[in-house]
């Protein structure tokens, strides 16, 4: 073999340590970052200390700017149970901010920025807010790419272009998987009878989307480097050792135990300005509920059982404030109940307060089935006619 063709040789070798080299640091850093994830190796982070943890999320047009809220979440989540709330409250609901009066609640975070925004929620809901992170569009889109999109149903064709405001929505009605930009048109489409009801319902089911894709073990291998590329799209006072601990609690989250709440208003003009209007002290009653409620997520069906027309649906109503999730309503075997009978199959299911107060009057009947699709059927009896 010539001197050339050693050196060659030489060349081969060395470009193939080279690549050995590369993909030994690659692995060990996916490694480091999949063990980390996982709980296999120790860390430090303040958010598993919490027994009540609340993170206020806002989406707003840029992380740099200091405009009005565009969206505003708060998660509230138990690091131990995993128990998880994520409020949504409207932006034009009608809030005390300190300094300024009765407003819109998205006002507060262009008056003064962050602080004022987690103060007055603070007010608004009675929570205490630990965190905070702000989002713009990009980091949206970002998120949602990097996922490999989400699967959503959308409802009917979106169509709005205002060229002031560069927003441009296009979108057919069907059953889809939305990349980044296309989510971030179905969220921020609101130019129907709805409003801003709407598209906070559309915030909602786009949220339950992401979280199923979060799921996907596909996805959940990629969750340390989305969130060490975070950093360029979200302002937040939480450090990266928080954020993954917070990954991590969000991955062994039971998807039937989330309950996703928007915060409810009544629609009012008041000095021809249009805003939603609650009672500050119904609402932190209902937070406090949801946090304190140990039915959420459960499902029932409900059964009419005494033929009057619409007492199930009122009925299965009441049961969706207490967090039930309702799962059927129909008649039941006969119309002769006399007494409201509760048929519980689950073990979780326990007839508190709340549950005696609005019936008064109930059998309760335990078949434990661990197989049944739903953890309690409710017949509806004459007792309930009212």
């Amino acid at each position: 073999m010539g001197r050339l063709d050693k050196k060659n040789e030489l060349k081969k070798k060395g470009k193939k340590n080279y690549l050995k080299v590369v993909l030994f640091i690659f692995l060990l850093t996916a490694s480091f970052a999949l063990l980390y994830f996982y709980d296999l190796i120790p860390f430090g982070s303040d958010i598993l200390a919490y027994d009540r943890l609340n993170i206020l999320a806002i989406g707003t047009d840029s992380v740099e700017a200091k405009g009005r809220a565009d969206t505003i979440f708060v998660l509230s989540i138990s690091p131990k149970t995993k128990d998880t709330i994520l409020f949504s409250i409207p932006r034009d609901m009608r809030v005390m901010i300190t300094g300024k009066g009765m407003d819109k609640i998205n006002h507060a975070f262009a008056y003064g920025g962050i602080e004022l925004l987690e103060e007055t929620v603070e007010n608004f809901m009675g929570l205490s807010i630990h965190y905070n992170s702000i989002m713009d569009f990009e980091g949206f889109q970002y998120v949602i790419d990097a996922l490999g999109g989400v699967r959503i149903n959308v409802e009917k064709d979106m169509y709005y272009v205002d060229q002031a405001g560069s927003l441009k929505i296009n979108l057919h009605s069907g059953q889809q998987v939305l990349d980044g930009e296309k989510a971030l048109e179905y969220v921020r489409f609101r130019f129907d009878p709805l409003g801003d009801l709407g598209r906070i319902q559309r915030q909602q089911k786009l949220v339950n989307a992401v979280i199923d894709q979060f799921m996907n073990f596909n996805s959940i291998i990629k969750i340390p480097n989305i969130v060490a590329n975070l950093t360029e799209y979200i302002d937040t006072n939480m450090n990266s050792n928080e954020i993954i601990s917070l990954a991590k609690i969000m991955k062994d989250i039971d998807r039937k135990r989330l309950w996703v709440e928007t915060i409810q208003g009544e629609p009012q003009y008041i000095d021809g300005v249009s805003y939603l209007v609650a009672d500050s002290h119904e609402v932190e009653k209902r937070v406090q509920y949801l946090i304190d409620n140990k039915h959420r997520g459960l499902n029932i069906e409900v059964l009419n059982g005494n033929q009057v027309p619409g007492v199930a649906h009122r009925v299965a109503n009441k049961m969706k404030e207490l967090g039930f999730n309702v799962v059927n309503i129909d008649n039941a075997d006969r119309f002769d109940y006399q007494k409201t009978v509760l048929i519980i199959y689950s073990k979780e299911v326990k007839v508190d307060e709340y549950l005696n107060q609005f019936f008064d009057d109930l059998e309760v009947v335990r078949r434990e089935q661990p197989q049944s699709k739903v953890d309690m059927t409710i017949i509806v009896g004459k007792n309930m006619v009212y």
